[in-house]
């Protein structure tokens, strides 16, 4: 059964992302993370929130991290929930050693103030080691050799608030959550979890970042056993740039979906980036030995509107002969209204080519297999009470439109 539709798409998938649209649009302030040495940039039109990052030893150690198992799960449309499980080796005797958690500002059009003295986009922060809560501090401090002699350089809170004063939106502090672990002999294992805010922007319904390469700080200058899972819900456009890993083809998806090779600049020296269509199911990489030479950038671009020659048409109107079609849920309160009756049908069995719906007639087929994302399903039977809320409410507002 197909459904005679309405709605149009006011604008085709425009995935800015070479290095140029990144560093001008998506962020355009430049932040030195002095943890790490690197640069990120924003923009006024961007709010970066958090960052994620790896447990580290707070100085030398002989301590290997033997395995990890990283889960990035989102928890509603602005936040997601990551929880990390450790298994450390000690092959000496016990010993106690400091331990941190580094997070960068938040930077671009968000709040930058401390909440309670702890970074105002991390919530829930949890250390168990060995099946026992570790308590932590947090340290705000502005200089990479914050930690010297068993001591933290933390700012004093008029140094904050000047900081604040002074810089608006380009922060140079970051926060350092830190605790006393106990590695006894062996087998040491840690369970670390937190609920972040998604960082946004004009270019991203959302984003999250995650430094991988702070685990070379450990004895072992790798992780031994890597596991990396990302659950970001269903019917979801992730894009996850070839930093730490060569194609898309070293991912597993234990659900339904499909995944492509993200062409955006040829003339790029780097591989191009991975992109999957997640209908649902959890995304999976999988790493012995893994000596992470790149972190982890995780984006679900938004969608801005242009016909074939890439220049904004005078009719906003979603055309089905010039326009493409988002297969992210989160994107379709983007959609405009329909240029003509063919465009309306097409709209309104969107939800439908998400599950992969065979349509019968030629038009829809036509237009629904040049869409990069779509992935026939010959045993799917299309029911409008199966689909999500969102979708029943955008298809029943699609269905009163008159041209």
């Amino acid at each position: 059964m197909e459904i005679n539709g309405f709605l149009k798409n006011n604008y085709q998938i425009r995935c800015l992302k070479t290095e140029k649209d990144m560093k001008i649009i998506s962020r355009g302030i430049t932040v030195f993370f002095l943890l790490l040495g690197c640069m990120i940039c924003f923009a006024n039109d961007g709010s970066f929130r958090v960052r994620g990052n790896q447990l580290i030893p707070m100085y030398e150690t002989d301590i290997s991290v033997t395995k990890e198992i990283l889960s990035i799960r989102r928890i509603n449309k602005r936040q997601a929930e990551v929880s990390v499980y450790y298994e450390f080796y000690n092959p000496k005797e016990s010993k106690e050693i400091e331990v941190g958690f580094e997070a960068l500002s938040p930077q671009g059009d968000v709040d930058t103030r401390p909440v309670n003295g702890q970074h105002p986009y991390i919530d829930q922060f949890s250390v168990i080691m060995n099946d026992v809560a570790v308590p932590y501090k947090v340290a705000i401090v502005n200089d990479s050799l914050y930690y010297k002699n068993g001591k933290y350089k933390s700012m004093k809170p008029d140094e904050i608030l000047k900081e604040l004063d002074e810089s608006e939106m380009d922060i140079g502090f970051f926060y350092v959550y830190h605790f006393r672990a106990l590695f006894k002999k062996g087998l040491n294992i840690i369970r670390h979890k937190y609920v972040v805010d998604l960082s946004t922007s004009v270019l991203e319904n959302y984003s999250f970042d995650y430094v991988l390469t702070a685990a070379g700080r450990w004895a072992n200058k790798q992780i031994d056993d890597f596991t990396l899972q990302i659950d970001m819900g269903n019917f979801q456009d992730l894009t996850i740039e070839t930093t730490f890993f060569k194609n898309n083809g070293e991912w597993k998806l234990s659900g339904r979906g499909k995944q492509i090779e993200r062409i955006e600049n040829r003339d790029r020296k780097k591989n191009d980036d991975a992109e999957f269509f997640i209908q649902n199911g959890v995304l999976s990489f999988e790493k012995k030995n893994f000596k992470p030479v790149g972190e982890l950038y995780i984006h679900s671009y938004n969608n801005y509107f242009f016909d074939a020659n890439h220049s904004y048409p005078s009719d906003n109107r979603f055309n089905y002969k010039r326009d493409l079609l988002p297969f992210s849920v989160d994107s379709q309160d983007q959609i405009d209204t329909p240029a003509n009756e063919l465009s309306k049908t097409i709209l309104k069995n969107l939800p439908f080519a998400r599950r992969g719906y065979v349509f019968k007639s030629p038009e829809l087929k036509a237009y629904y297999e040049k869409q990069n994302w779509y992935n026939p399903d010959p045993a799917y039977v299309p029911e409008l009470n199966q689909l999500t809320k969102s979708e029943q409410e955008w298809f029943r507002k699609i269905s009163e439109y008159k041209n």
